[in-house]
């Protein structure tokens, strides 16, 4: 093994500050960003109803406001209790429920907006940062590898934008470092305490998304591996402490039974094929170091520098850190890359190309890096790299922070609703009808002032309107329900916004 790297005063310092400033960034303009369609079904989810039930009960036609309509479906309230979200979450298995649970009494604690929730996943952000620090120390029992981890997953674009995010990915990364130290620690202090708390965090890892199946696999490979088989109470001890996890998941676990057809239609939109997946690979393997919104692009030299780096620090890993180090890197990453990839390969599908879902390899590849990073430090070039990658953190981080719709918000769905919700702000008493999804709906209602008049319909479209009433909108309206309006008040639709979102009415008399 190489010799334990030492940093500098100035080094540690500036690690230190560049720690501060990924902290502040999990905060920053908290709600800039559009509140988009995943995070719409997390409020529908955890205020205890389902998009159907909504549709069933909002999609009357009658005149409501944006407020009334936030504060029912949005947000935690007297109609609908806890019972109700749990039976809202159960309907939707593929989503582990501890992060909504915790949404919820987070909510009913510190109150109802955007800024609130999101702020849950921004605090959870910041525990990653101490939890990358303790598992880097399990690793290689060095401070300032330790620290350099610790810089690294502050700085981290990727990490950044999913603690802004009211979604579960932040809690998920924090449950993965959690018992990925944990499990270290036991193995390496074997006792009653080290063990219980390996069992607690890969419990609330299950909670936390039902991919930590897929981390626990590779913690139970690199045991069956490293461990010495003559000495089996070391075995044994990890064997009970991974089945007690999972007894402690077991009523989640029979939901996800219960409701496995639900989990399969919900997830069916991942079996999807996806062209230049090898692209998209490179680009999401670059957005963990960098990430400017820059789009796929073969000829891109930041895909070349981070492939580069990431299959170099690889390979250092493997050649220099010690057995026990590099085969836990190397099965945290390398279990849960095969299970997306190899799918995608050999059946199809897009589950590969979903950034969010390869949390473990990402986490791995930046450990890869960091070690990289501290056996070079002493070389002028290689600390420019350190000071390179600290630069793309600070610089990605700032310009996201200040753009309202980013790659995660699925722009499909999104991309215009801030400049649309001016458009209606601005207006004098305005209303809004839409039969658009509540997923993309709410999301504009998220950016409308609480005093907009809104009018959710579906079909047969037995409503009423005014045609003389101004501002009267109509927000991504269906081609049924354009014909039914123009056809029985003979009206046309003009463009209220060049993109086609939005419309208005006006009597054909004028044409």
């Amino acid at each position: 093994m190489a010799s334990t790297p030492t940093i500098s005063t100035g080094l540690k310092r500036l690690l230190v500050v560049a720690i501060a400033i990924g902290i502040f960034f999990r905060f920053y303009n908290l709600d800039t960003k559009v509140y988009w369609y995943d995070e719409i079904q997390t409020s529908t989810r955890i205020s205890g109803y389902t998009q159907e039930e909504v549709i069933r009960q909002a999609y009357t036609g009658e005149e409501t406001t944006v407020g009334n309509l936030l504060a029912t479906y949005q947000y935690p309230n007297p109609m609908r209790d806890l019972h109700d979200a749990i039976d809202a979450l159960a309907q939707h298995p593929e989503h582990s429920p501890l992060y909504y649970l915790l949404a919820r009494f987070w909510l009913q604690i510190f109150g109802h907006s955007v800024t609130a929730i999101r702020s849950l996943s921004a605090i959870i952000g910041v525990l990653v940062i101490p939890c990358a620090y303790w598992l880097a120390w399990e690793l290689w029992h060095s401070r300032p590898i330790a620290l350099l981890a610790a810089t690294l997953i502050s700085l981290s674009p990727f990490h950044v934008l999913y603690a802004q995010e009211a979604r579960e990915y932040s809690l998920w990364t924090l449950t993965i470092l959690l018992s990925s130290a944990s499990l270290l620690r036991a193995r390496s202090r074997s006792n009653f305490q080290n063990w219980s708390l390996y069992s607690l965090s890969l419990a609330w890892a299950f909670y936390a998304h039902p991919f930590s199946g897929l981390v626990a696999m590779s913690h139970c490979i690199y045991m069956a591996i490293v461990s010495d088989w003559k000495r089996k109470k070391k075995i044994i001890s990890y064997v009970a402490a991974s089945a007690i996890a999972l007894v402690l998941f077991s009523p989640w676990l029979v939901v996800v039974i219960q409701n496995r057809t639900d989990f399969v239609q919900n997830t069916i939109s991942t079996t999807f094929p996806r062209d230049h997946l090898p692209l998209i690979w490179g680009l999401n393997l670059g957005r963990i170091f960098y990430d400017v919104n820059q789009g796929m692009a073969a000829y891109n030299p930041m895909l070349y520098f981070t492939l580069f780096l990431t299959v170099y620090a690889i390979y250092i890993l493997c050649r220099h850190s010690p057995r026990r180090v590099w085969l836990f890197v190397i099965t945290l990453m390398g279990v849960t890359g095969l299970a997306l990839i190899v799918p995608d390969v050999v059946l199809g599908g897009r589950r590969s190309s979903i950034t969010r879902y390869a949390i473990p390899c990402y986490l791995g590849i930046q450990f890869a890096v960091v070690y990289l990073l501290s056996l070079k430090l002493s070389q002028p070039r290689w600390r420019y790299v350190l000071y390179f990658l600290i630069f793309c953190g600070v610089v990605s981080s700032t310009v996201s922070s200040h753009i309202e719709v980013w790659w995660h918000k699925s722009p499909t769905k999104s991309r215009h609703n801030p400049e649309i919700a001016r458009i209606i702000n601005s207006s004098d008493r305005p209303v809004v009808i839409s039969d658009e999804i509540p997923g993309r709906i709410l999301s504009l209602a998220h950016d409308l002032d609480g005093d907009v008049g809104i009018r959710l319909v579906a079909p047969p479209y037995d409503f009423d309107i005014d045609p003389n009433r101004e501002p009267l909108y109509f927000y991504r309206p269906s081609d049924p329900l354009k014909a039914n309006i123009q056809q029985r008040y003979n009206v046309r639709f003009v463009k209220a916004f060049d993109k086609g979102w939005l419309w208005e009415i006006e009597s054909n008399s004028n044409v």
